[in-house]
């Protein structure tokens, strides 16, 4: 019976811990600003409008993607998983098309390496 209460109470905080952890990340992500990604509309005239930009058939919105998307509190958390497997999988596919694709792994292909580095590299001022 102790066996089982002590397990019991186990999986309970293992499972507050994971919840913490969720909530505590969906605040960062929503506090925090994205990282710039270069983009060339130019580079993607194959690729109809809409197919990313849906407030083109809804009317849902004039902002950019990521404003909008980042400030949905049930969107905004997974902002980045989204992004990225959106982004990834179309250039995954035509990569398997054999088709020009355009990058699918480095960062510094999509995104600013300057921005990277200053995401990567903790605040030197704060440690002084």
């Amino acid at each position: 019976m102790r066996r089982r209460t002590l397990s019991l109470i186990c999986v309970v905080l293992v499972g507050l811990a994971g919840v913490s952890f969720h909530i505590a990340r969906a605040r960062a992500i929503l506090a925090h600003p994205l990282l710039p990604v270069n983009f060339d509309h130019y580079d993607h005239t194959a690729t109809r409008c809409a197919t990313c930009h849906h407030n083109f058939l809804d009317d849902t919105g004039t902002s950019a993607c990521y404003a909008c998307h980042k400030g949905d509190s049930e969107v905004g958390p997974h902002i980045e998983r989204d992004f990225h497997s959106f982004c990834r999988d179309c250039h995954v596919k035509l990569a398997d098309q054999g088709l020009h694709s355009g990058p699918v792994r480095r960062c510094e292909a999509c995104h600013d390496p300057a921005a990277l580095h200053t995401a990567r590299e903790p605040d030197l001022e704060k440690k002084r």
